[in-house]
């Protein structure tokens, strides 16, 4: 989901594995030569989810050991969740609808396209919305990471224990 953490903990655990990181919400940008809001609007939803969908492919394909951090919708589109399964690990970090929403009210959601100039009401129940469409392709991850943590050091940490577990 969107502010979740996703590019936050990527960085930190490909920094602390000695990693390549990589936004692909950042190579689009950078491919397309516009950010991901003006995608959406001048382009449409459409058009940047088939963009997504091919930097991704194209990502796997040139590199080996890496760690990607995706858009929220990236796994509900097309058969991406399927393909970053059969290629990598994948993980979800699982945020309640409530804390999402705290966070989005203080950073503010002009750079997230699908949740622009809405009230406080409008955000909480697109939220929802989202959460409750996408939980079934979220939940096909490899791992789930749904615990409180105090920290990102500590959300990192779960998130290397997991992936060692996983990995046995």
């Amino acid at each position: 989901m969107p502010s979740s953490g996703k590019s936050t903990i990527g960085r930190l655990l490909a920094a602390h594995l000695g990693m390549k990181f990589i936004d692909l919400d950042e190579v689009i940008a950078k491919k397309e030569g516009m950010s991901i809001s003006d995608i959406f609007r001048i382009k449409g939803e459409s058009y940047f989810r088939e963009s997504e969908r091919k930097h991704l492919l194209s990502l796997i394909q040139e590199n080996s050991v890496f760690i990607l951090a995706t858009g929220g919708g990236t796994p509900c589109f097309f058969d991406n969740m399927e393909i970053m399964n059969k290629y990598a690990i994948t993980i979800y970090l699982n945020i309640s609808v409530e804390d999402l929403f705290k966070k989005l009210s203080k950073k503010g959601t002009s750079h997230r396209p699908l949740l622009q100039n809405m009230s406080d009401d409008e955000l909480y129940q697109e939220l929802k919305s989202k959460f409750k469409a996408r939980e079934i392709y979220y939940n096909a991850a490899q791992i789930c990471l749904s615990q409180h943590f105090s920290s990102v050091t500590e959300r990192v940490n779960a998130v290397i224990d997991a992936i060692v577990a996983l990995e046995k």
